[in-house]
């Protein structure tokens, strides 16, 4: 399970859920959130930080270089004017080509830019909720490729019971819906649908 640390308005803390969770719990309630990467040391370090406050990016007049991890790994970003997450490659800032995810899934767009070559990247950061984590891009992609994997199984299974439903009843020739109290009338002990 990835390790996720959110900055809330006014603390930082880790948070004890997965971050895919808490995304979409933001994402359905249309909050901007912007997600980074982090390493397991650099994790390390920001937990530290928290136990003594908060993390060293709030402290005024803090150098980018004294933070103990890298704020700027961008990996996913709420996109406020499309309604849907961007999520960037930070090892490829300047590649063409991108994932988005929206309700239907994650897709990809090959003219689609990264959020650090955006042409107009101001409006992603108006965001209320930053979030450090050990998921990497490719995790993040991997997960919701598998969440629209078994989306499409889920729909495709649905699909296949529907067609059985309205079949008749092999033993007792009677139209059967698919209900289980369509057993009653059946004078076997099972209802087999053709």
């Amino acid at each position: 399970m990835s390790k996720t640390i959110v900055m809330f308005d006014d603390k930082d803390r880790e948070i004890n859920m997965s971050l895919y969770d808490f995304i979409d719990e933001q994402y359905r309630k249309a909050i901007p959130i912007i997600v980074c990467h982090v390493t397991e040391k650099e994790f390390d370090t920001m937990k530290r930080q928290i136990k003594f406050g908060a993390l060293y990016e709030r402290l005024p007049r803090v150098k980018v270089e004294d933070l103990g991890y890298n704020k700027f790994r961008y990996v996913l970003v709420y996109d406020k004017l499309e309604n849907n997450l961007l999520v960037s490659d930070y090892d490829n800032p300047k590649k063409i080509g991108s994932y988005r995810i929206d309700t239907d899934g994650i897709h990809y767009d090959e003219n689609g830019y990264q959020l650090t070559n955006h042409p107009d990247p101001l409006h992603f950061f108006s965001c209320n909720i930053k979030v450090y984590t050990t998921e990497t891009y490719e995790d993040i992609i991997a997960h919701y490729e598998s969440m629209q994997t078994k989306d499409v199984l889920i729909q495709q299974k649905t699909r296949e019971l529907i067609e059985l439903i309205g079949h008749h009843c092999r033993t007792c020739n009677t139209v059967c819906t698919g209900g289980l109290g369509d057993n009653n009338n059946c004078s076997k002990w099972s209802h087999i649908i053709s």
